[in-house]
């Protein structure tokens, strides 16, 4: 039985990339997809939960990365202190106080 072979959608360059992290880190090319998808994965969730990304480009320059979707507006924060000054369960007003954070 022969295995099915997928066509790359990688470029040459991006191909021999993987190549060297693979034989810096002595993985299969396919684990060092793996956790570049894995990287890629908690950066978007970061971003989506509203996570101050900090990101480095190559000229040095630090550059901000945040979700405008998750400010909140002044009438939302008053909604959600007013949960949290009536909230009892420790671990719902933990999460209520983690969004008040991020909503700013």
């Amino acid at each position: 039985m022969s295995k099915a072979r997928i066509q790359s959608s990688l470029t040459k360059t991006e191909s021999e990339l993987i190549d060297q992290v693979a034989a810096l880190t002595q993985t299969k090319r396919t684990e060092v997809i793996k956790n570049a998808l894995a990287v890629y994965h908690w950066f978007v969730k970061q971003i989506i939960t509203g996570a101050r990304i900090t990101a480095r480009k190559p000229t040095g320059e630090e550059v901000a990365l945040e979700s405008k979707a998750s400010h909140m507006t002044p009438e939302e924060i008053g909604a959600l202190s007013k949960k949290l000054a009536q909230c009892s369960d420790p671990a719902e007003a933990g999460r209520l106080k983690e969004r008040l954070v991020r909503g700013f």
